[in-house]
C-alpha cells in the first residue's frame, strides 16, 4: 500500500489534558481522506503535529515511506506539506499576490523580481481554475476569495499534501460546491488532501476514506462509498443519530423590521452597491436574502447595523425610524449581527 503520510501512534498533551491518544493516520497517494470528529475531537491537533506547528510526546511520522523529522512549518513545506488553517494566516494590509509569494520572495541581485512571481501565480490560478486579482488587498475581499489565496499559497510552494482545516466553516453553500469541486480537481492534478470536517454531507461528497476521531481517540477509518451517513455519526459520537428535524409550521406577525428604497454607494467611487431595496421582515419569521457574491448582500447587511452610511431609504425597527442612530443604539433595541468573517469583524 503506496502511502504519502503516515502517522503512527501520535500522542499529544496539553496541562491536564490528552489531545491526541496514541492516534494512527495514513493517508493515500492521490485521495480525499477526512478527518471527521467532534469539536474538541483533536482533528487540528493532529494536523498541527503533522504540520509541525505542535511536536508530539510520542509517535512518529513518515513521508512516502521515509521517518522524517517536523520541527516547524518550514520543516513541512519542504517536505511538500502545506495548511489552510480555519483562521486564514493572511496579512490584510498586503495584496494578493504579496500574501501569496510572502517569504518564499524570488530575488536578484537582492532585488525582488515580482513580475517572475506574478507569472507564476496567474498560471497556478489559470490551470487550478482559482480566479484572483494579485492586486486587490486581503481587506477588500471576500472570506471565499481570501481562502482562494490560502490554496494559491500551498501550490505556489508546490505542496502535494494539502491540510484543510475545516474549510467550509465561514463559507457559503455556493462556494462550498466551488471549493469542493477545486479539491477534485487538486487531486486530478496528482496532489493528495486531508479534510478536516464534521459535516457529513460534505464528507460523502468528496471524501474516499475517512478517519474518526473521538475524544482526542482514533476510533476507525472507513472507505466513505460503503459507509452511510448514520453509520459515521455513530462514529463520531458514540451513539444514534436522528436525521430528522421536527418544526412546526411557520405563524409570522407583525412587521418588526422594514427597509424602504434602501440606497447605499461606494465611498471611493461613488458607484451604486444598493439601489432603492425594499422588504419586511415579520415576527418569528425566517427571511432569506439571496444573490451571487459581490450583488450587495454584505452592504445591505452593514446599512441595516450601521456599519456603513447608506445613501437614501429608510431602515424602520419596531416601528422607529433607525436610519440615523449609532450602531450601539442599534444593539439596544434588539438588532444583532453575526458577521460573515467573525473573527475579523466580532
Amino acid at each position: 500500500m503506496s502511502y504519502c503520510i503516515e502517522m503512527i501512534n501520535i500522542t499529544k498533551e496539553f496541562p491536564g489534558i490528552i489531545a491526541n491518544d496514541n492516534i494512527t493516520l495514513q493517508v493515500k497517494k492521490g485521495e480525499i481522506h477526512a478527518l471527521l470528529g467532534e469539536n474538541g475531537a483533536g482533528k487540528s491537533t493532529l494536523m498541527s503535529v503533522l504540520f509541525g506547528l505542535y511536536q508530539p510526546e510520542k509517535g512518529i511520522i513518515k513521508k512516502d515511506g521515509q521517518e522524517v523529522k517536523i520541527k516547524n512549518p518550514n520543516d513541512a513545506n519542504d517536505l511538500g506539506i502545506g495548511m489552510v488553517h480555519q483562521h486564514f494566516k493572511l496579512v490584510e494590509d498586503f495584496t494578493v499576490l504579496e500574501n501569496i509569494v510572502l517569504g518564499m520572495e524570488t530575488t536578484k541581485h537582492g532585488v525582488l523580481k515580482m513580475e517572475d512571481a506574478r507569472k507564476k501565480v496567474m498560471e497556478l490560478s489559470e490551470r487550478y481554475n482559482l480566479s484572483i486579482d494579485p492586486d486587490s488587498k486581503i481587506e477588500d475581499i471576500t472570506v471565499g476569495m481570501q481562502q482562494r489565496v490560502e490554496i494559491l499559497k500551498m501550490l505556489y510552494r508546490d505542496n502535494e499534501v494539502l491540510i484543510f482545516d475545516e474549510p467550509t466553516a465561514v463559507l457559503t453553500a455556493a462556494e462550498i460546491d466551488e471549493l469542493l469541486n477545486i479539491m477534485k480537481n487538486l487531486i486530478g492534478e496528482g496532489k493528495s488532501i486531508i479534510f478536516i470536517t464534521h459535516k457529513l454531507n460534505e464528507i460523502k461528497r468528496a471524501a474516499d476514506r475517512c478517519t474518526v476521531l473521538r475524544k482526542g481517540k482514533y476510533i476507525g477509518t472507513v472507505e466513505v462509498a460503503e459507509t452511510s451517513k448514520e453509520e459515521l455519526s455513530r462514529m463520531m459520537v458514540g451513539r444514534d443519530v436522528s436525521f430528522e428535524v421536527d418544526k412546526s409550521p411557520s405563524n409570522p406577525g407583525n412587521v418588526i423590521l422594514e427597509v424602504k428604497n434602501l440606497s447605499v454607494k461606494s465611498k471611493t467611487s461613488q458607484k451604486s452597491l444598493l439601489n432603492n431595496v425594499s422588504f419586511k421582515v415579520r415576527a418569528g419569521e425566517i427571511l432569506s436574502i439571496a444573490g451571487i457574491e459581490g450583488n450587495g448582500q454584505s452592504e445591505l447587511v452593514y446599512a441595516i447595523t450601521g456599519l456603513m452610511k447608506s445613501n437614501g431609504g429608510e431602515i424602520i425597527l419596531n416601528g422607529k425610524n433607525i436610519e440615523n442612530e449609532s450602531i450601539r443604539n442599534r444593539t439596544l433595541t434588539g438588532m444583532g449581527h453575526i458577521p460573515e468573517d467573525r473573527h475579523k469583524h466580532g
